[in-house]
């Protein structure tokens, strides 16, 4: 399913597949308990009931792999792992710590506890990862904070060609909608280029379609959105827009389907969609006959 929302898509990964990291070994795992009880510093702010598990989980992994490999705790990929996952476990908590237990209410405090603990491990992260020039982190502080300081070196490293992350291309390119509608309309072109079918949001071929000056592309990016979406549209308005013939209107209609497809299933940047889109007509042709 394609999503609709501009949210900041944040990718991170945990270590899998080693039995180190989850809980103590292979032959014997250890249970929670006894994992906290040799490393109490790894499960100071956890709730150690079941509440949030599936959040807490991969963040008591990845302490573990930290506790055993410390040079990990120093790389930007690592802090950028911890601040998504005491970030997530955090938000769980947070939920968790509203609903009153009658008959447990313990287990409510316990939640509000460790809510209470995790937002000052998380503004910790936050206060030591500021300023960092990882473009993962920048574009965290960025967008939680506003900071523009990360926004400078997050359009610095774009300039050096140092970021290939589509969500970030597209988070820069909303930015600068306004005042850089040429820069926005490549760093858009450069998300679709580089985004996999998980990547792509639907909503970036609208803002693309705001900065494109072609109204036949405009067109076709408005109508490729509805086809991935099924959102409604005034048709007759966008006709009138687009002001040609039925028959160059039917053959957008029936390539708009052929785009959407490229998008979702992953062969947009091998195909000629890019250079059609950057404005190269010639490309029109090598689409229609591809597609036979």
């Amino acid at each position: 399913m394609v999503r609709v929302n501009t949210l900041a898509k944040y990718g991170y990964s945990v270590m899998t597949g080693l039995c180190i990291l989850w809980l103590g070994g292979c032959s014997k795992p250890s249970t929670l308990a006894e994992t906290c009880q040799a490393s109490p510093e790894i499960c100071h702010d956890l709730d150690l009931d079941a509440t949030c598990r599936e959040k807490r989980e991969p963040l008591l992994a990845l302490r573990l792999s930290i506790k055993q490999n410390p040079a990990l705790a120093q790389q930007d990929e690592t802090q950028f792992q911890r601040l998504q996952l005491v970030e997530s476990y955090n938000r769980c908590l947070q939920r968790a710590a509203g609903i009153q237990h009658v008959n447990h209410p313990q287990l409510t405090s316990n939640s509000q506890r460790a809510y209470a603990l995790t937002s000052l491990t998380l503004a910790q992260i936050q206060q030591q990862t500021k300023g960092s020039h990882n473009p993962h982190l920048a574009y965290y502080h960025w967008v939680h904070f506003g900071d523009s300081q990360a926004l400078a070196i997050l359009l610095q490293a774009q300039r050096n060609g140092q970021i290939k992350e589509a969500y970030i291309l597209a988070g820069l390119a909303t930015s600068q909608l306004k005042t850089e509608p040429d820069f926005a309309r490549r760093l858009y072109l450069e998300a679709l280029r580089d985004a996999t079918p998980s990547d792509f949001v639907a909503d970036w071929l609208l803002a693309l379609a705001q900065v494109t000056p072609d109204r036949e592309i405009k067109y076709l990016l408005q109508k490729t959105n509805i086809d991935l979406t099924q959102r409604k549209a005034d048709q007759r308005m966008m006709s009138a827009e687009l002001g040609a013939s039925a028959e160059i209107q039917q053959q957008l209609d029936q390539q708009s389907l052929v785009l959407a497809k490229a998008l979702s299933e992953g062969s947009y940047a091998s195909s000629h969609w890019p250079d059609f889109l950057a404005g190269d007509k010639q490309a029109w042709l090598s689409i229609i006959k591809a597609e036979g």
